[in-house]
């Protein structure tokens, strides 16, 4: 395969990895709701941003939150995953076979490339894909009912990172007063 090629397969639309992710975000909720979990929070942390290997689901509750409602480091607290409680890494296996295959597939194409400047394009077009997808399956997810008629707060979280699939994914899955509210304090 040559690298026009490989690109263009890069650049394919994942909607299997997008309904895998829909799947597994109503599983895990349905779950939680099943044994009485009530949480305010709901995110998919996919690992390293241009290395994606494994979506971990990540909750957090009003009673989890470090700091009490009238502080002035609540709006921190309660938007910042890496702050958050309950991660779970055994969540979305469906998702993360899926993950672990693609990712096979480009080992195998880039093996018979020369390495360079575009191929390293080539590796942050596919991740930025890979997070098309994870986005793409939560707006499924919200719009298939998955959280019932709860609006939790929804991110797609990369720890230690401006990423903006952050800023993107709060401002779609979110109200426009929760997305103001998280840009001020992460802007």
């Amino acid at each position: 395969m040559d690298l026009s090629a490989l690109k263009k397969w890069a650049a394919e639309s994942r909607l299997t990895l997008a309904t895998a992710v829909a799947e597994g975000i109503r599983i895990h909720v349905d779950r939680l709701h099943s044994l009485g979990i009530d949480f305010y929070g709901y995110a998919i942390d996919p690992g390293e941003p241009y290395d994606i290997r494994r979506l971990v689901a990540v909750t957090n509750r009003e009673a989890d939150i470090k700091v009490p409602v009238h502080h002035p480091q609540h709006a921190y607290y309660r938007y910042c995953v890496d702050e958050w409680a309950n991660w779970e890494h055994g969540e979305f296996q469906e998702a993360n076979a899926m993950l672990g295959r693609l990712n096979e597939q480009l080992a195998t194409r880039l093996a018979n490339i020369e390495q360079g400047s575009g191929t390293d394009r080539l590796k942050a077009a596919y991740a930025a894909g890979l997070l098309d997808a994870v986005l793409g399956g939560f707006r499924t997810a919200v719009a298939n009912y998955a959280f019932g008629d709860a609006d939790p707060f929804l991110a797609i979280w990369i720890s230690d990172s401006d990423h903006p699939i952050m800023a993107e994914s709060v401002g779609w899955l979110n109200s426009e007063d929760v997305a103001e509210e998280f840009m001020a304090e992460f802007g």
